[in-house]
């Protein structure tokens, strides 16, 4: 592989790091809901919350962590292109998306 590409896909894993983040959150939580909420495996008191809990308070860690890093970049003049931009950026919105997921997944009572 030549140091070209190599390069492009650092920056690429680089600026979507935060969307994999929220990807693995999305399907952990839900995948664990919907695991404990099937009738083979139905969990009295619905979905483990405290479980779900703990991984959305390490990924918004994460994610906090990476935006306050691309915000330190940004601050430098003359550094910030459209890779910057972009993780900053997608570090914005996938703290935003997990933190709207774990609304109803925190909320739900139990199965329904």
């Amino acid at each position: 592989m030549s140091r070209a590409n190599e390069h492009f896909f650092r920056r690429l894993l680089g600026a979507i790091l935060p969307l994999l983040v929220w990807l693995l959150h999305f399907a952990f939580c839900y995948g664990l809901a919907a695991a404990q909420c099937t009738p083979a495996a139905m969990r009295e008191g619905g979905p483990d919350r405290t479980l779900m809990g703990i991984a959305t308070v390490l990924a918004l860690a994460v994610l906090a962590w990476l935006v306050w890093r691309a915000r330190g970049v940004l601050a430098r003049p003359g550094r910030a292109g459209l890779w910057q931009w972009a993780a900053f950026m997608f570090a914005a919105l996938s703290l935003v998306a997990v933190s709207w997921n774990s609304v109803p997944i925190l909320l739900v009572p139990g199965c329904a």
